[in-house]
């Protein structure tokens, strides 16, 4: 088993990437282009840096994807296809909206194929089950999509999720149900109106793994929800890998987020 780590090109700083290179024998890493993010920040990424970073990396990547281009499926074609007379081995992402039979072409020449515009679309649980017919038992990599019950049904061979940081980010507590393999959260609302004896059991499954928490100065954004976010998805992850084969590898954006996720990695594949 190895931690599953997804990072966007504009976040790979150079702590970020001293940490994946220090930990790399343990680290499962899909660099992801980042062009989401440097579209939405209106900084277009271009493709001879993208390609020039991958070959200076002082490790190599598990896998990484190809540097597509928002809203433009010809350029995004032609990125790839540049990519691959250049040497490298992209995954190419098939964006909802594009001809199925680009999806195909995109089989003859690699072994995985990710899916992209799932993130916040409408209707895009019903693409899933459509496009899905159309991969059948080929590899997928569903792009920031990671509906555990789609998950469990189709089994695509990887996936991954910012999820497990939502608690820091909105306020809430993630915890685990081993029973159905979801996550479970509570809001800083409803935390206050427990008592003490709730909030012990609710916190009981992370206690034997090291977590420290003051149950009664629980405030919201940080601490308890950024740790229990990553314990609650490092399990997932394992369990995930373990019982069905789906790889759900989760996102950072700063290297303390990585270390976190490897720290809590750590706490249940290494322990005696």
């Amino acid at each position: 088993m190895k931690a599953n780590i997804l990072v966007a090109y504009p976040y790979m700083k150079k702590p970020m990437i001293d940490l994946l290179k220090e930990n790399e024998h343990r680290t499962r890493f899909l660099l992801d282009s980042g062009a989401f993010t440097a579209w939405k920040a209106g900084k277009p990424i271009a493709l001879d840096d993208y390609c020039r970073f991958i070959e200076s990396l002082p490790f190599e990547p598990w896998r990484y994807f190809m540097l597509d281009v928002i809203g433009d499926p010809k350029a995004t074609l032609k990125n790839y296809e540049t990519m691959l007379k250049r040497g490298f081995k992209p995954i190419p992402i098939f964006t909802r909206g594009e001809d199925p039979s680009v999806l195909e072409d995109y089989y003859k020449t690699s072994d995985v194929v990710a899916i992209g515009g799932l993130v916040g679309t409408k209707g895009n649980k019903g693409f899933v089950k459509g496009i899905m017919e159309k991969v059948g038992k080929r590899r997928v990599h569903w792009l920031g999509f990671t509906d555990l019950n789609f998950v469990k049904h189709y089994k695509p061979y990887s996936c991954d999720a910012s999820s497990w940081n939502n608690g820091a980010q909105f306020g809430y507590v993630q915890t685990i149900d081993k029973r159905t393999m979801t996550a479970k959260t509570i809001d800083n609302k409803h935390f206050k109106l427990l008592s003490n004896l709730e909030r012990e059991k609710l916190f009981s499954c992370f206690h034997n793994g090291g977590l420290k928490i003051n149950l009664n100065k629980y405030n919201g954004r940080y601490g308890a929800p950024m740790v229990t976010g990553a314990k609650t998805w490092t399990q997932l992850s394992i369990q995930y890998e373990k019982k069905i084969g789906t790889i759900i590898l989760l996102a950072v954006a700063a290297d303390y987020q990585a270390h976190i996720l490897l720290t809590e990695f750590s706490r249940y594949t290494e322990a005696p």
